[in-house]
């Protein structure tokens, strides 16, 4: 349009109508994206569990268990007098717990909650059942020793089971895993910690296991 035909009046409205829309070009005309690629980090995150402390119990092991003394060989003038032999047969529930700390640490990567749990101990004295014990005991042609044999070996049941009880320590342990993992992941959801449809891994360690990162495996994960 040429505007040297125009008065003034009209220069001035045509000159202002061009820098309007020159504006308005300049604000809505699409923007370049900017180049890169965006990358969002998670960051370990600290969780201090509170508790009462005291024991929790997290795993036990039913067995039936046997135990059989012979007495020491008796003679009388070169004679053998005959064997002692008591046998006890019963059922037995090992249990086992850890100590509760007042704070129990968590590390928590992502949706993964990494705890280190205290050692696996067992519940001692070792209970059994009375129920079920089943006895037997017997002496020789010239002895009369039976039932003191059996009474001795009752006495050394006690410290037998509590031998027993540390050996089944290993197969307590991934119930044990479980429990903890249990315990841990219902208190995260009653602190707010968990969200809906999102539910934490658990990945639990017990003293002298590698403490794994939420990367790597799960093998020591406990999920619902």
């Amino acid at each position: 349009m040429d505007i040297r035909h125009l008065n003034d009046r009209q220069r001035i409205a045509v000159l202002l109508g061009a820098a309007v829309v020159a504006a308005l070009v300049w604000l809505f005309w699409p923007k370049e994206k900017p180049a890169g690629r965006l990358t969002v980090a998670t960051a370990n995150v600290p969780v201090v569990m509170h508790t009462s402390g005291g024991r929790l119990e997290v795993a036990t092991v039913t067995a039936t268990e046997a135990f059989k003394l012979d007495a020491p060989p008796k003679s009388l003038l070169g004679m053998d007098m005959g064997k002692t032999i008591s046998n006890v047969q019963t059922k037995v529930v090992y249990r086992f717990y850890i100590e509760m700390a007042k704070e129990w640490p968590i590390r928590m990567e992502g949706r993964t909650a990494i705890v280190e749990a205290a050692e696996i101990k067992p519940t001692l004295p070792v209970a059994f059942d009375t129920a079920t014990m089943e006895k037997q005991t017997r002496s020789g042609w010239a002895r009369f020793d039976k039932h003191e044999n059996l009474e001795e070996l009752e006495r050394r049941m006690s410290p037998k089971l509590e031998e027993r009880a540390y050996g089944y320590k290993g197969l307590a342990l991934e119930s044990a895993r479980k429990s903890v993992g249990d315990f841990v992941r219902t208190w995260l959801i009653k602190e707010g910690h968990s969200q809906q449809g999102a539910p934490y891994q658990v990945q639990v360690v017990f003293p002298g296991e590698s403490v794994p990162s939420a990367t790597m495996g799960r093998s020591n994960s406990t999920s619902p």
